[in-house]
C-alpha cells in the first residue's frame, strides 16, 4: 500500500473514532438524566403512593448512606426521610422488627407541613394476624402525640410496633426542627406509665388489657389486665389526674404524671373497693391446685403482698410441721394467652415443685414441636433466685411461651423476696 493511501486510512479511522466518541457522549448526555430519573422514580415510588400530589422529593436522610445527611438523632427504625419539593411536607420510610414474628414490618408515612399525618401505608407485613384497615386510618390527621391511636386487641405487639415506628418517624422530624411536637394529654402520659408501674399487666412491655366499666366518680377509666392480675385506672380528684393500680396479690398505689407515688387515701380506698368488687376471685382455684402439689392435710393460707408483677396469689403452706410457700403467676405465653403457673418453695426459696394449667407451646408457629413436659418441669426443681439464670426456662423454637415461663419464675422469686 502506498504511503499516501495508508495515511488516508489512518485519518479516516481517526475521524470515525472521534465521531463515535461524540455520538456516545451525546447519547450519554441524553440517557444519563433519564437513567437517573428512572432510578429516582423507583426510589420515590412509595413516597408518591402516600403523597400523590407531590411534585418531587429531596433526600434528607438515607439509612443506606447516613453520612450524606445533615439530620441528627434519627431512630434506627427510620430508613429514609424526604422533603417534598413544593413544601407539602415530608415522607418517611420505616422498618421495625418489634412485631410478634420479629420479621420486618415496613411502612411509608406522609406528614404535612403542619406536622399532621396525611397518609400511612404498610408496604410489608409478615404477621399472621392483620391489624386492620381501621387501625391504619386512625393515624390520619394525628400529630406526634397520636392522641387517638390505641392498640388492637389480638395484635398488640404488631399494632404497638407500628405506632412506635410512627412515633420514631415524628422524632426524626422533631429532633431536626422540621415540625413541631404535639402535646400529649394527661391521660396519654398516665396510660404510657401503666406498664412501667404495673409490669404484670404487660407482655414484653406492651399493655395487655381491656377497658372495663366505670361506676365511680373519681375513676375516669378502668383497664382490666387480660391475665386477671388486677386493674389500672385513670383517676381525678378534682385538681389533677392520676394513675391508679390495684392487684389481686395485694398491691394498690396512686401515681402522678411523673410516676411518683402519691399519698391520696380517698383515691386509694376507691380503687381498692373497685378491685374487690370487680376482680374475679382466684384464691379457691389456686388453693385447690396447690393442695394437690403438697399433702392432703396441708394448711394453706393466703398472704396479701404488695406486688405488681404477674403473681396473683401468695400462700403460706404448713405441711406436716414444715413451712412452705405457694405462688401462682399468670404470665403470657403463645399469642399472649395467659398461663397459670404454680410453684411451691421451701423456706430457703428453693423450688420444691412446679406445674401449670397449660404450657401453651403447641400452636401455629410450633406445630411440629413436642415437649417432654415432665423433664422440662423437673429442670426447675431446686432452683433459687440466686441460681436461676433464665436459661432453664427458654427453649429454642418456643421462645414466646418459654419466655412467659421465664417471666413467671422471676416474678415468683421476687414475690418470695418480698415475704422472706
Amino acid at each position: 500500500m502506498a504511503k499516501k493511501e495508508f495515511s488516508k486510512s489512518i485519518a479516516v479511522l481517526l475521524v470515525l473514532f472521534v465521531l463515535a466518541a461524540l455520538l456516545l457522549t451525546g447519547v450519554n448526555a441524553v440517557t444519563a438524566p433519564l437513567i437517573e430519573a428512572n432510578g429516582a422514580s423507583a426510589q420515590f415510588e412509595p413516597l408518591f403512593a402516600v403523597m400523590p400530589e407531590a411534585q418531587n422529593f429531596d433526600v434528607l436522610y438515607s439509612a443506606q448512606d447516613p453520612a450524606a445527611t445533615t439530620l441528627v438523632d434519627v431512630p434506627e427504625t427510620v430508613t429514609g426521610v424526604y422533603s417534598e419539593t413544593s413544601g407539602l411536607g415530608y415522607a418517611i420510610t420505616l422498618s421495625t422488627s418489634a412485631g410478634y414474628t420479629k420479621e420486618p414490618i415496613e411502612m411509608t408515612l406522609a406528614v404535612d407541613a403542619e406536622g399532621k399525618i396525611s397518609a400511612l401505608e404498610v408496604t410489608a407485613y409478615p404477621e399472621s394476624r392483620d391489624v386492620g384497615a381501621e387501625y391504619l386510618t386512625s393515624f390520619q390527621g394525628q400529630d406526634s402525640a397520636l392522641p387517638d391511636v390505641g392498640l388492637v386487641a389480638g395484635t398488640t405487639f404488631s399494632s404497638a410496633a407500628i405506632k412506635n415506628a410512627v412515633s420514631d418517624g415524628f422524632a426524626a422530624l422533631i429532633n431536626n426542627d422540621l415540625v413541631g411536637a404535639g402535646v400529649k394529654s394527661d391521660d396519654q402520659v398516665l396510660l404510657e406509665l401503666l406498664p412501667q408501674a404495673y409490669p404484670g399487666i404487660a407482655s414484653n412491655g406492651v399493655g395487655q388489657y381491656e377497658e372495663a366499666e366505670v361506676n365511680s366518680g373519681s375513676i375516669l377509666k378502668a383497664f382490666k389486665a387480660l391475665n386477671g392480675s388486677g386493674f389500672g385506672f385513670i383517676l381525678n380528684d378534682g385538681s389533677a389526674n392520676y394513675l391508679g393500680v390495684w392487684t389481686l396479690a395485694g398491691g394498690a398505689k396512686i401515681l402522678d404524671l411523673e410516676g411518683n407515688t402519691v399519698d391520696n387515701a380517698a383515691l386509694l380506698e376507691e380503687i381498692k373497693a373497685y378491685g374487690a368488687a370487680n376482680a374475679e376471685s382466684l384464691a379457691d382455684k389456686e388453693i385447690a391446685k396447690l393442695q394437690r402439689m403438697v399433702s392432703e392435710g396441708a394448711e394453706i393460707t393466703a398472704l396479701p403482698v404488695e406486688l405488681y408483677n404477674s403473681v396473683t396469689g401468695v400462700y403460706s403452706i404448713l405441711d406436716g410441721g414444715a413451712q412452705f410457700y405457694g405462688f401462682v403467676a399468670r404470665s403470657y405465653g403463645y399469642s399472649n394467652l395467659p398461663m397459670a403457673v404454680y410453684y411451691v418453695l421451701d423456706v430457703n426459696g428453693a423450688i420444691v415443685s412446679m406445674t401449670a394449667d397449660e404450657l401453651i407451646f403447641y400452636k401455629d408457629y410450633f406445630s411440629d414441636y413436642t415437649l417432654d413436659e415432665p423433664s422440662y418441669k423437673e429442670g426447675f426443681i431446686g432452683l433459687t433466685g440466686d441460681s436461676y439464670t433464665g436459661e432453664q426456662a427458654i427453649i429454642a423454637g418456643a421462645t414466646m411461651s418459654t419466655g412467659g415461663m421465664d417471666t413467671a419464675t422471676k416474678d415468683v422469686f421476687a414475690a418470695f423476696a418480698a415475704i422472706a
